[in-house]
């Protein structure tokens, strides 16, 4: 593995030749989050039986009722490179509505 430092100072992991940015970046209308695959974490929350999936350096991008529903969740994503999120901006009081999710 390899660290490159370069573009608006992000430091980016070079992995098999892909580079991992460690900042969102927007693409159109979307705010993509990349990430590594491989060194996505998954961690139980309190003693509440809730879990979080998040990227190595603590980002979170999921909650997940259960492990079962967790272990699904990473097993989905580490197919992906980034976490894109369609509607962030929006300033509608109940903004979590209009927010949509995908994985590219």
């Amino acid at each position: 593995m390899r660290r490159v430092i370069g573009f608006a100072g992000a430091v980016a992991l070079g992995i098999g030749g892909t580079l991992f940015a460690q900042r969102p970046f927007e693409d159109g209308r979307s705010i993509c989050v990349p990430y590594d695959p491989a060194r996505l974490v998954l961690t139980q929350e309190n003693n509440n039986g809730t879990w979080r999936l998040s990227r190595h350096d603590g980002a979170i991008f999921r909650g997940f009722a259960d492990r079962e529903d967790a272990e699904a969740g990473l097993a989905l994503a580490r197919n992906h490179t980034q976490w894109c999120y369609i509607g962030k901006s929006n300033t509608r009081p109940d903004r979590e509505r209009y927010v949509m999710e995908y994985l590219r």
